[in-house]
Formats: structure tokens, C-alpha cells, sequence
């Protein structure tokens, strides 16, 4: 018989959650700083950037190794920056924010089944690629191939191996129907991203969005399937408008105190976007589909039917 959750299980899975999360995260600080630059992210062990010192096994400790250091390297001194820590307890939080989504759709008292296990795998997998992607995106303004690719692959083999792991409506009955739910949501969210960036070519004779952006919304499609990567395209820019209202600030101040714009005044990383408006459809879609996604693909529907 399947056992049910019961407060104190939700209490220990989450509180080992989070600490999943927290390793991961310290996983991703290296990915984020090595992969740009082509380095392998398994060698050498971690290191001091100034001194090259190793860092002992207990340095390592997700978050209370950085508070056991000072924030600072225990040989040369150096400041060791917040966002690393901070980068770990973000990710246990997104850890445990898969869990509760998926209690808050199933219910609290739900079956410890495996439908719950493969959602938690996917959601948790899903939320480690797009946390990477951000950071990547917002210190380089680049994503590479090396984060994408492998997420595709995994979005689509998860969605095949466990094709009832993903949400309502994209959860299939065969692995055959998972396979196409992942593919269609990775031809979805490429094509959003490629149209747009002929569209922007055209009229502003620039490029609107990268490569990057189109390979990370065919990471989210692979997951999550077709129509939540159509609202994750359209729900981003919300996400974006007020680092875009800062922005354009900074541009009208010089403007108005004879200083010139920068190049960089009139670019910003849309893909941290892409993965806010992710993890928003990720975690709420229960109440997202039920309230109103449902009745806005019903109306596309109907239009369609109508047109043809």
C-alpha cells in the first residue's frame, strides 16, 4: 500500500530538500563561472582565484563553509563574494518551492507515488538548468550550448521515461506521446524566440534576442511542454520591465546631463526573464491553468476552428 505525506513527512522531505537544493547551488556557482569559458567543471577541485589554494572538504560545505571561512579565503584573504552563499539558499528555497507546488496540486495529505517523485525529479531538474542559465546570462550575456543542450536532452528523456510527470494538460499516458509533448514544446519555444528575432531584425536592423535565449526556451519546453512555454514567451517581459524602466532611467539622466550613451545602455539579458517566468508557470500552474490559461488556449482553439 502507498503510503500517504503527513506534516512531519513534508517537514523532513523539505528540510532535505533544501539542502539538496543548497549542494546543487553550490554546484551551479562553479558552472556558472566555468563553463563560459570552456573549463571543465569536475577539474581542478575548487580553488582560491588569487592564490590557487585548494579549498579543504569542510570549505566546501554549502553555506556554512562560507560562513566558517568569514567570507574570505583562510590563506591569501580574499573576499569571498555573498552571491555564492546567497546563490545556494535560493536554490534550496526553489528545492522546496517544487515540493509545496506539487502539495498544493495534489493536496497535502497526497500518495508518496511516483507521479510525486517524478514531478519533484523534473521540476527540481528544470529549476537547476534555468538558475545557471540565469546567472550566466546576467554576468556574461551569454548562454551557452553546454547548459542548454544537456537540458533539452534531459527535459525530453525525463518527459519520455516518466511521460506523467509533467502538469496538466501536457502529463501523457505512453512514452511515445511524452516524447512529442517534449519536442513540440522544444519547435514551440525555438520558434517564438526565431520569429521574434527576424521581426526584430527587420524593423530594427539589430538582433532583438540571441541563440542563447532560443535554446533555453527549447530547455523549457522540453519540460514543460508546448503551451507553458507560449506563456512563459509572454509572461517574460513582465519579469523584465523594471530593469528596463532602469535602463531607460540611466538613458534619459545622460541624455539630460550631456553624457553619451553606451552600448549596454540599449542591451539587457532576456533570459533570466525567460527563467522567472518559468519557475512562476512551474510552481503556479496549478492555479494558473485552472483559472484562466485554460479558458485563453479554449478561445485560441475556437478561433482557429472558426478561421478554418
Amino acid at each position: 500500500m502507498t503510503p500517504n505525506f503527513t506534516t512531519a513527512t513534508h517537514v523532513l522531505i523539505g528540510l532535505g530538500l533544501f539542502w539538496l537544493g543548497a549542494v546543487v547551488g553550490s554546484f551551479a556557482n562553479v558552472c556558472v563561472y566555468r563553463l563560459p569559458w570552456g573549463k571543465s567543471v569536475i577539474w581542478p577541485a575548487s580553488h582560491c582565484p588569487k592564490c590557487l589554494t585548494a579549498l579543504k572538504g569542510r570549505d566546501n560545505l554549502p553555506i556554512f563553509g562560507w560562513l566558517l571561512l568569514r567570507a574570505e579565503c583562510r590563506n591569501c584573504g580574499l573576499h569571498i563574494a555573498a552571491r555564492y552563499v546567497l546563490m545556494e539558499v535560493v536554490m534550496g528555497l526553489l528545492f522546496v518551492g517544487v515540493h509545496l507546488a506539487i502539495s498544493a496540486d495534489l493536496g497535502w495529505y497526497f500518495p508518496l507515488d511516483r507521479i510525486y517523485g517524478g514531478r519533484l525529479l523534473m521540476g527540481t531538474m528544470l529549476v537547476s538548468f534555468l538558475v545557471v542559465a540565469t546567472m550566466m546570462d546576467y554576468d556574461w550575456m551569454i548562454i551557452t550550448d553546454s547548459v542548454t543542450v544537456p537540458g533539452m536532452l534531459m527535459g525530453l528523456t525525463l518527459g519520455t521515461i516518466m511521460p506523467y510527470a509533467r502538469s496538466v494538460p501536457m502529463r501523457s499516458t505512453s512514452h511515445m506521446t511524452g516524447l512529442w509533448v517534449g519536442l513540440a514544446g522544444i519547435l514551440a519555444g525555438f520558434g517564438l524566440i526565431l520569429f521574434f528575432r527576424v521581426i526584430g531584425r527587420i524593423l530594427f536592423r539589430r538582433e532583438a534576442m540571441g541563440l542563447g535565449d532560443a535554446t533555453l526556451m527549447g530547455v523549457i519546453g522540453a519540460f514543460l511542454g508546448w503551451k507553458a512555454a507560449i506563456l512563459t514567451f509572454f509572461i517574460a517581459p513582465f519579469f523584465g520591465l523594471a530593469h528596463a524602466l532602469w535602463k531607460l532611467g540611466q538613458m534619459i539622466v545622460r541624455r539630460l546631463t550631456g553624457g553619451r550613451n553606451r552600448q549596454a545602455d540599449h542591451e539587457m539579458p532576456f533570459g533570466p526573464y525567460l527563467s522567472m517566468a518559468a519557475i512562476f508557470c512551474l510552481l503556479g500552474w496549478p492555479w494558473i491553468w485552472k483559472n484562466w490559461a485554460i479558458d485563453l488556449f479554449d478561445s485560441i482553439s475556437m478561433i482557429f476552428k472558426e478561421m478554418t
